[in-house]
């Protein structure tokens, strides 16, 4: 994957805010190996898991409490809910049991899974 523009630099560890993307990114295919054929990188440089109906979970780096910091957004039905997780694990934590939970909700009401081009 190749990523144009500005990086964030992680004050807190020297890392960048790229470097942190591609742990999580790591940690969602750990965990589920089957993300790769949807995760997607934004043009914000934020992961996007796409669900159904055309709307996805997002997980990118938003000004929060006065810093940088990550944040996971789930699709819900009447519009999401931003979750402000403490790690990079705990990002990718919330990110696949979103995920998991909105695949078992589309198997229940016979929609069909999300396809991506």
């Amino acid at each position: 994957m190749t990523t144009t523009g500005p990086v964030l630099a992680h004050p807190s560890t020297g890392g960048t805010a790229q470097d942190e993307r591609e742990q999580i990114r790591a940690l969602l295919l750990e965990r589920r190996p089957d993300l790769a054929q949807h995760l997607q990188v934004g043009p914000s440089g934020a992961l996007l898991i796409p669900v159904a109906d055309g709307r996805g979970i997002e997980i990118g780096r938003m000004r929060r409490r006065g810093r940088a910091r990550w944040v996971v957004a789930v699709p819900e039905a009447d519009g999401a809910r931003l979750r402000e997780p403490s790690s990079v694990r705990s990002a990718a934590h919330i990110a696949v049991t979103a995920w998991e939970q909105s695949q078992s909700a589309s198997t229940r009401t016979g929609a069909s899974r999300v396809s991506v081009r």
